[in-house]
């Protein structure tokens, strides 16, 4: 019986060859991974403030353009009086003469619109340019018109808008005395110190910025 020979068995390799692209794919993940390591070994000593200390300077900006600034409440007390008279060119008529004193209360909020006022920040300076005060609300006190003498005749008799007539002549006086008295400048210095205290309140602006007026 002649035995066959056997045939040799393909040897298969036991280690395929890797591409040049698998092998730079490989060598930019490490380096990748390594670079993730070191960054968050350091992060501690990395300067990470600028960032946080820009947000908090722009959201303060954004809150002091969003409302009104009152910061002095001027309450007064006036007197009005007020004599009329018919007349037929320069010539009074007899029994025309009507006289009106009325005494009120009145209240002036005075401040600033925030959308009037810049703010403009730089590295380490937020500077804020505040317009001229001026008058937010002016009312009249409730439950304090008290009026003290309303003589009319037949021929002239006081009506409800001459009360009316007589309030609006006044406001305009009253703000003009208000402003005479230097309460317009105190309440500017009033403004300055509510926004300083404002911004204050963040840390990293108190810390790292200079706040100047104009």
């Amino acid at each position: 019986m002649v035995e066959g020979s056997a045939r040799p068995r393909k040897s298969s390799k036991s280690n395929k060859s890797i591409s040049p692209r698998l092998a730079l794919i490989g060598i930019l993940v490490v380096a990748a991974l390594i670079c993730v390591a070191l960054i968050t070994a350091n992060l501690s000593k990395l300067d990470v403030t600028t960032e946080r200390e820009q947000g908090s300077a722009l959201v303060a900006s954004e809150i002091i353009k969003s409302f009104n600034i009152s910061t002095l409440t001027y309450r007064y007390t006036n007197l009005i009086y007020e004599k009329d008279v018919k007349k037929i060119g320069n010539i009074e008529l007899p029994f025309t003469e009507a006289y009106l004193g009325v005494r009120y209360d009145g209240v002036i909020e005075i401040g600033f619109d925030g959308n009037e006022i810049e703010v403009i920040q730089t590295d380490d300076v937020i500077t804020i340019k505040l317009p001229a005060a001026k008058v937010l609300s002016h009312t009249q006190v409730d439950g304090t018109t008290e009026v003290l003498f309303d003589m009319g005749t037949v021929f002239n008799q006081n009506e409800i808008g001459g009360y009316i007539e007589l309030f609006e002549a006044e406001k305009q006086a009253m703000e003009t005395r208000a402003e005479e008295m230097g309460l317009f400048e105190e309440a500017r210095a009033n403004a300055q110190e509510q926004l300083l205290n404002f911004l204050y309140a963040f840390p990293d602006i108190k810390d790292n910025y200079t706040i100047v007026f104009k």
